[in-house]
């Protein structure tokens, strides 16, 4: 018997040092997430298109997941286009540059996954893109900047200081922290009522582990009234952040 409460002793310890730990774990991945300055971008396993900086020029680069895909954009600015290069570029891929556009044409296969054209461009106010896929246009296979932004139509502008203008952003105001933000607080009955499921839970997980020894009278109106103080900080951050 007495090994048997050491054994559950040791088990609820680890339960809630285990607990702890992958809260920390999270809040230390959104913070260094929300740090980031660059992209996220992996050839062959990152399906779409992606348009970062790259020092004084603008990568657009699109990979696919070994499928056969067909890529055709255009890109033109009002200004000029002064150096052009490309990468893991094919034989039979096609581009044509002028002097403020672009024109290409990029088949990917499973031996053939990524393909990339780096811009440098010179008095311009904004660049101007329209990128498909197979034909067609999905806007969520298009991550522009470190946050991954998505475009709103498909002819899309990027404005020259758009990449300076991102970083100055909080972090809470970037895709894709802004959508669940807004869409947390949109949906602000199911969140909650969410949020009070999974707190009832931990509660319950609480009082047979680290409060088994509590008196359950004092420990479970003190723990619900602790729940509604953080769904009512929760509902107010929420109204900051959106």
């Amino acid at each position: 018997m007495k090994r048997r409460m050491i054994r559950i002793m040791i088990r609820s310890r680890f339960i809630t040092i285990r607990s702890v730990l992958m809260i920390l774990l999270a809040v230390a991945v959104l913070l260094a997430v929300s740090g980031c300055t660059g992209i996220f971008f992996i050839p062959g396993a990152s399906y779409g298109y992606y348009i970062w900086e790259e020092g004084d020029s603008i990568r657009l680069e699109w990979s696919v997941d070994k499928i056969d895909s067909k890529f055709v954009g255009a890109i033109s600015t009002d200004g000029q286009i002064i150096d052009h290069r490309v990468d893991v570029w094919e034989e039979n891929d096609i581009i044509i540059v002028t002097e403020n556009s672009v024109n290409f044409e990029s088949l990917l296969s499973s031996s053939d996954y990524s393909d990339a054209i780096i811009l440098t461009f010179k008095d311009h106010t904004y660049i101007e893109f329209d990128l498909s896929i197979n034909d067609g246009h999905d806007l969520s296979r298009i991550h522009i900047g470190g946050y991954l932004e998505n475009p709103e139509t498909d002819l899309f502008r990027i404005d020259k200081d758009y990449f300076d203008e991102l970083k100055k952003k909080p972090w809470y105001k970037k895709h894709p922290y802004s959508e669940f933000f807004y869409k947390s607080y949109l949906n602000k009955d199911f969140t909650f009522i969410y949020l009070f499921i999974l707190g009832t839970v931990l509660i319950g997980i609480l009082r047979l582990t680290a409060f088994k020894d509590k008196k359950i009278y004092i420990f479970l109106p003190a723990a619900f009234a602790i729940l509604a103080v953080i769904e009512i900080g929760i509902y107010y951050l929420l109204r900051f952040l959106v």
